[in-house]
């Protein structure tokens, strides 16, 4: 069973300056009895680009109804093909495009970064176009899926709105089951990451999972992580907006413990 929650928090530089929150997520899951599906994304909008909440936000609803879409029709994900996944990213970018002609406005203007997975019972799927990661642990041992992307000036990174988008999309696909799942915006990877051996920090993720299996109130955890987020300690490590997303798989042996 899995048991997600998810927060996304306006860094302090925008609320200096009355900006939005450029960050958004979107999470489900499929299925039941045992052979449940976590679908979670994360967008996070370019800090230069005027509309770029209004991109991140049609990125993470494009993507959750694309799943959503395949899964009533599959009845499961274990198919899934790269080819599906950028027809999903692309049918992201046309949302976009047409709200950028509806706001007379360059595509630029609503760049974003996407970052998804899609974790079942015996398959898992991961894409990404630009900065932010996905990190994934079993038994205490964590790993990440992709490093957070860099673009070609420094402090610049890659987004789904770019016309290369495509060569610059990371996909995996692999067996196996993973017990946690985390993904975030770059507004924490200083404090999610460790830069010098390109590793998660196990001191971050090993309490955050303990109290996502431990809880009985998601909801009220929820806004202890929203709290978590808003934090001097945390906020103070970068003046981003910051999402993140954690999942916990927790069976009934986990429950008895």
């Amino acid at each position: 069973m899995w048991r997600p929650i998810a927060q996304s928090l306006q860094g302090p530089s925008h609320s200096a300056d009355g900006s939005p929150c450029q960050d958004n997520h979107s999470l489900r899951v499929f299925g039941a009895d045992g052979n449940e599906t976590l679908v979670a994304c994360v967008a996070d909008g370019a800090g230069s680009a005027k509309y770029s909440d209004v991109g991140s936000a049609m990125a993470c609803a494009a993507v959750l109804e694309n799943a959503a879409a395949f899964f009533e029709s599959k009845q499961q994900f274990d198919e899934l093909q790269l080819e599906e996944v950028i027809r999903w990213c692309d049918d992201a970018r046309a949302r976009i495009r047409d709200e950028a002609i509806g706001r007379d406005c360059n595509l630029r203007e609503l760049a974003t970064t996407l970052v998804v997975a899609i974790v079942g019972a015996r398959r898992a799927f991961f894409f990404q176009i630009g900065d932010g990661a996905i990190v994934l642990g079993s038994r205490g041992v964590y790993g990440v899926v992709f490093w957070p992307q860099s673009g070609e000036y420094a402090n610049t990174t890659n987004f789904l709105t770019s016309d290369e988008y495509r060569q610059r999309l990371d996909f995996l696909a692999t067996a196996g089951s993973m017990s946690d799942v985390a993904l975030f915006s770059d507004g924490l990877e200083r404090l999610a990451l460790r830069f010098d051996s390109q590793t998660p920090h196990t001191p971050f993720f090993d309490p955050l999972f303990r109290t996502v299996r431990a809880a009985e109130d998601l909801d009220i955890l929820s806004e202890q992580l929203r709290r978590f987020l808003g934090t001097d300690s945390v906020q103070s490590r970068s003046d981003d907006d910051k999402t993140l997303i954690l999942a916990s798989r927790r069976n009934d042996i986990d429950h008895a413990v």
